[in-house]
């Protein structure tokens, strides 16, 4: 994974939009850069936006949402309404954009944040929510966000405190710098469960003795059981008794139920024929009589509804012959009507066919008038609105007024339009043709202007480059001869150099221990011992014979030297590159230039006098102006040929409302109404009409059918009569009226009838219960004993007493034994449980004694000392490529708690890192801060490293080796390095440099050099 750009915008003190591009210069040619600035610019900012734009994560601030921005007043610049934070980084998988983003609504409160991952390559956003960027960018980088910090970012301050303090604090320094606090709740958590699985045993263990405590002795539950053998004896014997006796009970009962029974029967038996007696007394003879003449019944309804029928007949002769006479004055009435509203003469034999004529007749001057008047307010309508162009004041319904104004208008606009073509010749060319080549005269016009203005402005650019030019080559004369005298000056010095250092290791060699005593100073370590206290180095005389200054002076020369050679080559180099870029730029503006002065001569040099003094402005005035001339000429040539036509239209509508008066007369000869109630008139009038005649022939025909029926009705009556009297003066009745009168009711003669098959009916089933009743009395009474129901009641009652104290007995016997039976099955199946159990937890007893206590620190301590090994281990190798001097390594059980360094240089000598410098110590911590960038990434290949402060423990020497090491780190592994300190002289060794500076209202501003 590699960091390709940052830009952010409005990020903490660092107020408007930055932009750090890695792709190019200086980047591409330095990877080794420095981020610098005062304390409180910023710097550690730059580190603050890549972990926000990639895991909305900020190292000093956490997590990051709405309300903590707010509480917190971070991320956003203080006065600014919207931030973004963004992160091009290349990976396995492509090259992406993370974007973190937040805004402030019209009110002023801020919105939700945003996040979105972006594909370069394709520039395709990906499909993710806000909270699935953070694992997606983990996803894709291959590391979550503690492994991030801990691989690209790294902090000195928290390794040169794990390198001095003691071996229970330095596990929690490791813990907390490496993630691994995992091991310690792992050993927490196996001692929780195994102290959990021992709680669940204890309590089963618990309940067994508590189900032993409920057993009863073996003895007692062997009584027990006998005693419940002979209850349910007892209990088999009673129900066999009970039995007997209900059985008893149940025929005795059932004997007196039969008798009672027998007794209610005859009663019943003697009211139904108390019943029957008293129906043949009132309504026996009458319902016979009935019966009787029910054998002439037919006859008997046939009589009378010929009778009713007659009687009809008779009302519908005389209701037919008031309805005619009513229609025939109906009649009188209507042809008066008619002749008063349509003027027409008619009789019921031609009323059909006058009537048609009538009507064809004036609906066909009713059409010609809706179609004079449709044809009218169409042209009404068209008229008014092709003159709505000419803002006519009249309406064309108002013909005289609109005739009138067309008039005055038509006179204007002839005399306007004259006015306006004395300027041009219409005759031999029309307005539309003139028009369109005025137009193109302009266009061409203003395309002449605009590439005059272009050729002024490369004339203009081709000018300044040149004079920059000139500039830059100034500047770079004299830069060769100058880098020239340096090169000389360090050949020079350097071959000095090496004679001093020579003759200081010869006379290094010949010093003795003295020698090395009088270069003993206070809190720096002995060469020899690495003591910083020196109590034998006091009151001696100083030697020095100022070689050793010397050799200083001469490499601090060497060093100025070298600067500034490398300064003088960078200028030479830039102002080369400049060179060549504004020679390229030149050539390309003249190539134009010529290029577009060609072309300009051959499109405008013989259409316009294009001089210096030509105006563009002037020409382009008079052809608007002309253009403008020709358009109102267009326009008043169409209003006036508008105005023809609307004359030749007026004209047309005169004509059409004379046609409609004279369609009015015509139609007013024929019908006195209003026209628009004609047709529901004559509609009315027609349809009563009809009706009346169809009514006066429907009731003739009615007449003549019900005098017919009538006759033939008196015809039958009289036949039936003599026949039906015949019949029934034999049986004794004098006329068919007196008959009639012995009928009962139709309802109640079937009452009555009902009412006599209801009590035969009853008469007979009681009869027949009586004598099954006599029946089973006599059989139950051969069946049953001697002993009295009540006896035999009581006996039952003493039975079902002594069954219930049995049955209690005997339940809490079976209560007893079962609950033996059962606390002994629970028993068995608790130890059966505990012994799969234990069986089931070995693993996690092995795991608690191993690794398992209630602090973890079992387990965190074993792991931590693995993971220290390894990360020595991977420090060391770090080491080597810092200095040959120094190895780490973990104290022994007899050493000082703090870690150990192997002074190889003094024959392998174990001593505590308190006794280092701080330039020592920062060596050690940077080695294993890279250890643990290795550590963290293992198969991530990470090409973006941030070294966060620590260099300014370090003297000019170390500093100058500690920014070797990290340069041939970063050619060796491709690394891009960014260093984060305010050290001075680390500013000078680095030329590439991310500077921050302050101004004094509290923001920030960036500059890459």
């Amino acid at each position: 994974m590699k960091i390709l750009k940052i830009d952010f915008q409005n990020i903490n003190s660092l107020r408007g939009e930055h932009h750090i591009d890695f792709t190019k210069e200086p980047f591409l040619q330095n990877s080794l850069f420095a981020i610098t600035g005062p304390t409180g610019s910023g710097k550690t900012t730059i580190l603050d936006v890549i972990s926000l734009a990639l895991f909305n994560h900020v190292p000093r601030l956490g997590r990051m949402s709405t309300g903590e921005i707010l509480k917190k007043g971070a991320i956003l610049t203080r006065n600014q309404t919207e931030a973004y934070a963004q992160i091009t980084y290349r990976c396995n998988e492509g090259v992406f954009a993370s974007t973190w983003s937040i805004s402030t609504n019209r009110n002023g409160n801020l919105r939700d944040y945003h996040m979105e991952i972006s594909n370069v390559e394709t520039e395709a956003i990906l499909d993710l929510k806000k909270s699935d960027v953070p694992a997606k960018n983990e996803e894709l980088i291959g590391l979550n966000y503690d492994q991030f910090i801990k691989s690209v970012v790294l902090a000195q301050g928290e390794f040169a405190k794990f390198l001095q303090v003691p071996k229970k604090e330095r596990g929690a320094l490791l813990e907390k710098i490496t993630g691994t606090e995992i091991y310690r709740r792992i050993g927490m958590e196996v001692y929780l469960k195994h102290k959990e699985r021992a709680k669940e045993l204890d309590l089963k263990r618990a309940k067994i003795e508590t189900f032993k405590e409920q057993l009863i002795e073996e003895t007692v539950y062997a009584e027990k059981q006998q005693e419940a053998e002979k209850i349910a004896s007892e209990r088999t014997k009673l129900k066999k008794e009970l039995d007997a006796l209900s059985n008893e009970i149940k025929l005795k009962t059932e004997l007196e139920k039969q008798e009672n029974e027998h007794f209610k029967t005859q009663k019943q038996l003697r009211e139904a024929e108390e019943q029957h007696q008293k129906f043949e007394e009132e309504k026996g003879s009458k319902l016979r009589r009935h019966q009787e003449l029910q054998l002439f019944a037919e006859e008997l309804n046939r009589w009378l509804t010929l009778r009713e029928k007659a009687a009809e007949k008779a009302k519908e002769i005389t209701a037919a012959t008031e309805a005619i006479q009513q229609a025939t004055t109906q009649r009188e009435t209507l042809k008066q009507e008619i002749a008063t509203s349509f003027r027409l003469e008619v009789s019921p034999a031609n009323f059909a066919e006058k009537l048609e004529n009538y009507k064809r007749e004036v609906r066909q001057l009713i059409a010609e008038r809706s179609t004079i008047g449709a044809t009218y307010t169409n042209s009404v309508k068209h008229i008014d609105s092709i003159a709505v162009p000419l803002n006519f004041i009249a309406k064309a319904s108002k013909t005289e007024a609109f005739q009138s104004e067309l008039n005055e208008k038509q006179a204007l606009k002839n005399t306007h339009y004259k006015n306006v073509a004395q300027q041009f010749d219409f005759q031999k060319h029309s307005i539309e043709t003139l028009q369109t080549a005025t137009q193109e005269q302009l266009r061409q016009l203003r395309l002449a202007e605009k590439a005059n203005i272009q050729l002024s402005n490369l004339k203009t650019e081709c000018t300044k480059k040149t004079a920059e030019l000139e500039t830059i080559t100034g500047q770079q004369k004299g830069l060769p001869e100058t880098i020239e005298k340096i090169t000389q000056q360090l050949e020079l010095k350097e071959a000095q150099l090496v004679a001093r250092q020579k003759t200081l290791e010869v006379e290094n060699l010949q010093k003795q221990l003295d020698d090395y005593r009088n270069e003993l100073k206070p809190d720096v370590p002995c060469p020899l011992c690495g003591s910083l206290e020196h109590p034998f180095a006091t009151h001696l005389p100083e030697q020095e014979n100022g070689l050793k200054s010397a050799v200083e002076q001469l490499e601090q020369e060497l060093k100025n030297l070298q600067k500034e050679h490398i300064e003088k080559q960078a200028e030479l180099k830039q102002f080369t590159q400049q060179i060549s870029v504004l020679n390229r730029q030149i050539e390309e503006l003249n190539t134009q230039l010529e290029t577009a002065q060609r072309e300009f001569d051959a499109r405008f040099k013989g259409m316009y006098n294009v001089e210096e003094n030509y105006s563009f402005s002037a020409q382009e005035t008079r052809l608007e102006k002309q253009v403008d001339d020709l358009a109102l000429a267009k326009k008043l040539q169409d209003e006036l040929t508008l105005l023809q036509t609307l004359k030749k239209q007026i004209e047309t509508l005169n004509t059409l409302i004379d046609q409609g008066k004279k369609n009015m007369a015509a139609i007013q000869q024929l019908y006195s109404g209003e026209i628009p109630n004609f047709e529901s008139q004559i509609s009315t009038t027609e349809t009563t009409w009809n009706r009346n005649e169809q009514n006066i022939s429907q009731q003739q025909q009615l007449l003549k059918i019900a005098q017919q029926t009538s006759a033939e009705i008196t015809e039958g009556l009289k036949t039936l009569t003599t026949s039906l009297l015949g019949n029934l003066q034999e049986k004794g009745y004098v006329s068919i009226e007196k008959a009639l009168e012995q009928r009962l009711n139709a309802s109640v003669a079937q009452t009555w009838t009902s009412e006599l098959q209801q009590l035969q009916s009853s008469l007979v089933r009681l009869k027949t219960l009586q004598r099954k009743l006599s029946d089973e009395i006599k059989i139950l009474k051969e069946t049953t004993g001697t002993v009295p129901l009540e006896k035999l009641q009581e006996e039952q009652a003493q039975k079902n007493v002594a069954l219930t104290i049995n049955d209690n007995t005997g339940n809490e016997l079976s209560r007893i034994l079962k609950n033996q039976k059962q606390n002994l099955e629970f028993i068995a199946q608790l130890r059966n449980q505990i012994e799969i159990e234990l069986e089931q937890s070995k693993h996690w007893q092995v795991l608690f004694d191993l690794i398992g206590d209630a602090t973890g620190n079992k387990f965190n301590d074993f792991a931590q000392d693995l993971t220290l090994a390894q990360l020595l281990q991977l420090a060391n190798k770090r080491l080597l490529q810092l200095t040959d001097r120094y190895r780490i390594d973990q104290p022994t059980g007899d050493e000082d708690d703090s870690l150990v360094a192997i002074d190889e240089h003094m024959g392998g000598q174990r001593r505590s890192i308190k006794t280092l410098s701080g330039g020592e110590t920062f060596i050690l911590s940077l080695a294993l801060a890279l250890a643990l960038s290795d550590l963290a990434s293992r198969n991530i290949e990470i090409n973006s490293l941030f070294i966060d402060e620590g260099f300014g423990t370090l003297d000019p020497e170390t500093l100058d080796q500690t920014l070797d090491t990290l340069e041939v780190l970063q050619a060796e592994s491709s690394k891009m390095i960014g260093v984060i300190s305010h050290v001075d002289s680390l500013k000078e060794r680095i030329a590439t440099q991310i500077q921050l500076t302050q101004n004094g209202q509290g923001y920030s501003s960036l500059m890459v050099v």
